[in-house]
């Protein structure tokens, strides 16, 4: 078949009209198709360098990893991704300035192995050979695969472009032939991520901190590692963050109504995270444990007595002070009461019933309320300190 194509007669300078058959057609563009890239020179690469009649500026480089090659008489040398030709070039117009028309050539003594980098949890990290195609299991194969500690479950691929695709290889024997065992481009990075293997438990524990994660854990048993909570821990408010996810962790319902509902499984990387209790009375004074006890809803006076371990025997119960912040207005209110006259006469007006952050001071029967007293004993206390910056700054009222 007689075919018509405009022919470009580059020699002559002209268009001409010419028939060609198929094969000719097949032949001409087959010819454009073997045209070779240019080798770009990268690490690994052996180059040797030389200049006519100046020996010791010769030499034989293997290219370093940066790229960057170092010659006499000049700074570093990048040559990553350029041909010989341009290598040479280059040094040509760099060295002008300390020799008069060098002629320098530039050849290829040695052509580095295509590969791909592993590192991370591996038994042998380095370099891989590239021989396409390949895939990303062959890879990690042929650096001995992943170590015990290693987590296949987040092994990522980095590609030249910087792009990256994290994978699940955790079963290999399950992978190969899916869309996880991906093929890998000349100069890939392979990362093998460690397997975490710990948990931790924070706030008010005994002794906060990392521990060794046991298949099947759960809460009690992580809380139990960590000491048990302390006095001042807020069972209720405790959380449990999974994946960086927090989630709400009664303790308050395990711990003392028995609900093991709460008693949830842990995994690894876990946190459990349990609070300090705001729920305080602080009682200074004429008291057995002068600080704070942890206050229960309804508690009152007595309860707050109780919860310090009573009063001493020169207590003055008949006066006890109750000073109560208003931290919105910024002003104390000052209640006196006579729990005396309570145990004496049951009389339930002076047993009155108290708020969280409330603050009792119980005098010495002979010595009475001292303002400057409390206040001293308050400023040592940091967990109060903007009840003590109140009291301190504002008068307060009765």
């Amino acid at each position: 078949m007689i075919r018509i194509r405009l022919v470009a007669a580059i020699a002559l300078g002209i268009l001409a009209i010419s028939s060609v058959n198929a094969q000719d057609i097949v032949t001409i563009e087959a010819g454009n198709a073997l045209k070779p890239a240019p080798y770009l020179l990268a690490a690994d690469d052996v180059l040797t360098i030389t200049v006519v009649n100046f020996a010791n500026l010769s030499s034989q480089i293997v290219v370093p990893p940066d790229g960057k090659i170092s010659v006499p008489l000049l700074e570093p040398v990048d040559v990553n991704g350029k041909t010989t030709a341009e290598v040479a070039e280059m040094l040509t117009q760099k060295w002008k300035k300390y020799v008069v028309n060098p002629s320098v050539t530039v050849s290829l003594t040695q052509k580095r192995k295509d590969n791909v980098l592993v590192y991370g949890f591996v038994l042998r990290p380095g370099v891989a050979e590239y021989k396409p195609p390949v895939h990303v299991l062959e890879t990690l194969a042929q650096v001995g695969g992943g170590l015990p500690n290693a987590d296949m479950s987040k092994v990522t691929v980095t590609h030249r472009s910087g792009a990256k695709v994290v994978l699940d290889l955790s079963r290999p024997e399950t992978k190969s032939g899916t869309d996880k065992d991906v093929l890998l481009e000349l100069g890939d990075v392979v990362y093998i991520p460690e397997r975490r293997t710990q948990f931790t438990v924070v706030g008010e524990v005994l002794r906060p901190g990392s521990f060794d994660y046991r298949d099947d854990m759960d809460v009690a048993q992580a809380v139990t590692l960590a000491g048990g909570v302390k006095e001042t821990a807020d069972l209720a408010g405790a959380k449990l963050i999974h994946d960086g996810q927090e989630s709400k962790l009664d303790l308050e319902a395990f711990y003392r109504r028995a609900d093991f509902t709460v008693n949830k499984k842990i995994g690894v990387g876990d946190t459990i995270l349990v609070p300090e209790i705001k729920n305080r009375v602080y009682v200074f004074g004429a008291v057995a444990r002068p600080g704070y006890y942890i206050y229960k809803p309804e508690d009152r006076v007595l309860d707050a007595l109780n919860g310090s371990g009573g009063p001493i025997r020169e207590a003055g119960i008949n006066k006890i002070n109750i000073i109560r912040i208003d931290k919105t207005k910024k002003e104390a209110v000052l209640t006196v009461v006579d729990i005396e006259k309570y145990l004496k006469k049951a009389d339930a007006h002076a047993n009155i019933e108290l708020q969280p952050g409330d603050v009792l001071y119980v005098p010495i029967r002979k010595v009475g309320f001292k303002f400057q007293d409390l206040l001293g004993m308050m400023s040592g206390v940091n967990i109060i300190d903007t009840t003590y910056r109140i009291l301190s700054g504002s008068p307060y009222r009765y």
